[in-house]
């Protein structure tokens, strides 16, 4: 079977692990990326933003009879989402959320309420007439952007003045207690009708400018079935279907607190893979209409380095 992953970028250790199962073509907008001289077969494609970029993967998905699509940049998830029908009648399976999961993901103040209304643990999060006064706020708390991603723009405030001086930086600002503890990733994977396949925790143990450089596989039993909770609430919601990547807190006293919901690959997940989730091997199964086999995981650490490809 064929996939087809656009913005490949570094995604080189994603694209191995869907080799195993995959004829894999990648797309990207740039032809300097390291990921290409890893795919079956590169296709040079517009930015998203530009109007011959659906066209473009709907060709290549006819010329190549691409079985799949997984796009991999949070920036083309609408755009795909809205020509999901178009791909359909090529013969391609989108394997993305619809536009309703996608919402609740991509802004973190829909992402609270959602929490809030099915009664997920998570930071408080206060409302505009709160923290400008200032009345019902507790320091310390977290200033970020309610659609960002990474860790671009977050501010941890301490005091008033703090405050004052993030809410100047940060456009459209969520404003949330501080949350201390261990910071977990979950890797989900979930069927075409939302089923989760796979779940696996990860420790955040060090990250570096949004990515995770060493982490652990942790077998914990409440992380994992707060991950399930998490994914059968936005099942409740919409079509959850596919990667995604949860972040959650644990605290001191062992409660946990989930923080986001991302419909996509994580940067670490090929530390799941090496642990038994065999995510190429599931969606295969997914594709060709047969119940996944599922692995045991193994707690595993992941340390990172860098390596380069010479041209």
């Amino acid at each position: 079977m064929k996939i087809l992953l656009t913005a490949i970028g570094k995604r080189v250790e994603l694209i191995k692990h869907l080799k195993t199962k995959f004829t894999v073509v990648g797309a990207d907008c740039s032809e300097l990326n390291p990921a290409r001289y890893f795919v079956d077969k590169f296709c040079l494609i517009p930015r998203v933003n530009e109007d011959d970029y659906i066209p473009s993967l709907l060709r290549i998905c006819k010329e190549e009879k691409i079985d799949c699509l997984i796009p991999l940049l949070e920036n083309e998830f609408p755009i795909l989402d809205s020509a999901r029908d178009e791909f359909k009648r090529n013969g391609t399976t989108l394997i993305l959320s619809d536009g309703a999961i996608l919402d609740i993901c991509k802004d973190k103040k829909k992402t609270s309420e959602f929490f809030e209304k099915y009664s997920i643990p998570s930071p408080i999060s206060y409302k505009e007439e709160e923290y400008a006064n200032q009345s019902a706020l507790k320091f310390p708390v977290i200033v970020k952007p309610a659609d960002g991603m990474g860790s671009a723009n977050v501010f941890c405030c301490n005091d008033s003045e703090d405050l004052k001086h993030a809410l100047k930086k940060v456009s459209n600002p969520i404003v949330q207690e501080k949350i201390d503890g261990t910071e977990y990733t979950m890797d989900v994977l979930s069927d075409m009708s939302g089923n989760v396949i796979y779940a696996v925790a990860r420790e955040r143990i060090e990250v570096i400018n949004g990515e995770v450089n060493k982490s652990r596989v942790v077998l914990d039993d409440g992380i994992i079935k707060l991950s399930k909770d998490v994914m059968e609430a936005l099942n409740k919601e919409g079509s959850a279907v596919g990667p995604f990547t949860l972040q959650c807190f644990k605290k001191e006293d062992g409660l946990l607190c989930m923080l986001e919901i991302n419909p996509r690959f994580g940067g670490g997940v090929p530390l799941s893979f090496a642990a038994g989730a065999d995510y190429a091997g599931a969606l295969s199964d997914i594709l060709e209409g047969r119940k996944p086999e599922v692995n045991e995981i193994k707690e595993i650490t992941m340390l990172r380095y860098t390596e380069s490809v010479f041209v």
